[in-house]
């Protein structure tokens, strides 16, 4: 039957409520994942009865905001049935679970509940969400967004005398009409004409909301090429929708509502919605992210001395190592961890970028002593000892690094190695830096003169430990320890070198070194190749610079993670050859009507859409700017 043409028509005369939730559900196509996997509702709640987590409690805010004029969920039942279906839809689809901007989706299963069974509802939702509203309900929004943006080309082509108007007025469509698309109108009209809303909704798709919104506004394009700014616009649309259930005259041109969707807007087909989310889908990503990107740069409480230039690139280094770090089908964190961290600096400096073991002794050693410095300034970075180093933590850290002078560096280093923060460097300390250091030189000069280098700093460490505590020099052993690492063969692998470290100061006869941070500075300035590698080499061996590698990986990235878990979802789902085709054209020659100039709107209308039109493109900063200002992602 539903294969009918004469189905939906029978449709849009009314549907039964006895009748509407099985209808719902065998044209949405709920019924075939009910069918393949049954028993998984009550699984999903066996399984995490008792748990919480964030969407839970998120859940547990919203579950009185239902349908307050609704008897059923002011009792406890009511509510236990609500609650249950969104949780158990929390936990199976954990990538979105329930955030702030599903608090509209409450209010839409507390009508599905209504008229299904809870498993019915359960499956429905799953529907809803991610294949009828993909991305409505995610923590940016950006499928309202997009549909939004959508609906405004179409008025522009379908209405371009109202849209000129809108323009020249500076009136925001999206100010009324945003909240349409998020609450499948429910929110914006009477329940018993919302309930309709969602019967076509289940049986056309998607499109009958573009078509809907489109007849609405021309009804009463009239009196919108009135208005001069939004309150108007909300006025004249409100009481539009609250005289819904008011007796009409038989001459009203309310009466032609029905006609005006389905007749004049069937142009809006389904193929003509999805050419226009492709179109604009990678523009609304990026503004999106550029939005957010404002807002985090926005509300650093200290920028560390970067310009405006830095810091949106430390940005794009800092979420694109998170981004890319966190397991697939996961939620993106805000800290990085170690493993994340030296992504980051693989994408500031070479000497992070840690080569593949080739299973030697020196390849293993070389990622060890890698692995051991970027530990250390992971540490450092994360000096208040959370779970991870935070967006601030990352700009103050590299701040400290690429503004400081001299003196500064070589402070940094001394912190770096001062293990059990007592002021002193001592021989293990003393060790350990010698080998980082003899790595990281090697990185940006010659292995020679990073050799020379950290000879100079053993045997100048104990110098001034022997100055510092007014001892006699022993100039015999400063000799000797100078000679023995001196004559090491240049050709020596890295695991000689660094026994040679290992053992100059661990023997017997090794003297006790304490240095401060003065004696230090003063270790440091005896060779020029430490002075230079801490005046400018370290500095120098970070690359503040976007990529155009980056720029591409940082476009679209909650695009990615919606295609990722809908595709997972569609994997699922019993095959599209097994469901039946459920959008029958209204009537045979439904495309081919047109509008006549003799028309009493033709002065409002032009309903000259073609699908090889191409909208202007646009930069869409401002727009999204605006749209996420309406969804109240004022702090992303």
């Amino acid at each position: 039957m539903m294969k009918l043409p004469t189905f939906g028509k029978l449709v849009r005369v009314g549907l039964p409520n006895r009748l509407r939730g099985e209808i719902w559900e065998a044209c949405s196509g709920a019924m075939y994942s009910r069918f393949a996997n049954q028993g998984l509702y009550e699984e999903l709640l066996e399984t995490y009865k008792g748990q919480t987590s964030v969407s839970t409690d998120e859940i547990e805010k919203d579950l009185n905001r239902s349908l307050p004029e609704y008897a059923g969920y002011q009792t406890q039942e009511g509510i236990d049935r609500l609650r249950r279906v969104l949780t158990a839809y929390s936990w199976r689809n954990p990538e979105l679970g329930y955030c702030q901007a599903m608090v509209i989706i409450t209010v839409i299963m507390g009508i599905l509940v209504i008229y299904t069974t809870e498993e019915q509802a359960f499956w429905i939702l799953n529907i809803l969400v991610d294949s009828m509203c993909p991305g409505y309900y995610s923590t940016s929004m950006y499928g309202a967004m997009l549909d939004q943006i959508v609906f405004e080309q179409l008025v522009e082509q379908t209405m371009p005398i109202l849209w000129d108007h809108f323009k020249k007025t500076d009136v925001q469509l999206s100010v009324a009409c945003l909240p349409w698309f998020l609450s499948l109108y429910v929110n914006s009209m009477p329940l018993l004409f919302a309930f309709r809303v969602l019967d076509c909704l289940f049986v056309d798709g998607p499109k009958i909301l573009f078509q809907i919104g489109l007849a609405v506004l021309k009804l009463n394009g009239e009196e919108l090429l009135q208005t001069k700014d939004d309150s108007a616009f909300l006025d004249i649309l409100k009481r539009f929708f609250t005289s819904l259930d008011t007796p009409l005259d038989p001459n009203s041109k309310h009466t032609k509502a029905k006609n005006l969707t389905y007749r004049e807007f069937s142009l809006v087909t389904d193929e003509l919605v999805t050419e226009k989310r492709k179109q604009n889908q990678f523009k609304v990503i990026a503004g999106i992210e550029s939005y957010t990107k404002r807002s985090a740069i926005r509300h650093l409480r200290d920028i560390g001395g970067f310009n405006k230039e830095d810091i949106p690139t430390i940005y794009d280094k800092f979420f694109g190592a998170l981004y890319y770090a966190k397991p697939k089908g996961g939620k993106a964190e805000t800290h990085m961890d170690v493993e994340t961290f030296q992504n980051f600096l693989a994408s500031l400096t070479d000497w992070a970028k840690m080569k593949v073991s080739d299973g030697s002794i020196d390849s293993n050693l070389d990622r060890m002593l890698g692995a051991s410095f970027i530990g250390r300034v992971f540490n450092h970075f994360n000096h208040n000892n959370n779970s991870g180093i935070s967006f601030q933590d990352t700009v103050l850290g590299l701040s400290e690094i690429l503004h400081s002078d001299l003196m500064s560096q070589i402070g940094l280093f001394f912190t770096l190695y001062d293990e059990d923060k007592d002021g002193l460097l001592k021989n293990k300390d003393i060790v350990t830096m010698a080998k980082e250091l003899f790595w990281l030189i090697c990185h940006t000069k010659e292995e020679t003169i990073a050799w020379d280098a950290v000879c100079s700093l053993i045997v100048h460490s104990y110098e001034q430990s022997e100055i510092a505590q007014g001892h006699q020099q022993n100039t015999a052993m400063l000799a000797h320890r100078l000679a023995e690492l001196s004559m090491t063969d240049q050709s020596a692998s890295l695991q000689e070198r660094v026994g040679q470290l290992n053992g100059v100061l661990s023997d017997t006869e090794a003297p006790d070194i304490e240095l401060t941070l003065p004696c230090f500075r003063m270790v440091v300035l005896t060779n020029e190749a430490l002075e230079m590698f801490f005046d400018h080499g370290f500095i120098n061996s970070f690359q503040l610079v976007k990529s155009a590698t980056d720029r591409q990986k940082s476009l679209g990235r909650e695009l990615f993670e919606s295609l990722f878990a809908g595709g997972r979802q569609l994997a699922k789902e019993t095959p599209a050859a097994y469901r039946p085709r459920l959008s029958p054209n209204p009537s045979p020659s439904s495309s081919q009507v047109t509008l006549s100039s003799h028309s009493p709107s033709a002065s409002v209308t032009n309903l000259r859409l073609s699908t090889d039109e191409k909208p202007d493109e646009k930069d869409m900063s401002d727009e999204i700017d605006h749209l996420l200002t309406e969804l109240g992602h004022l702090d992303v």
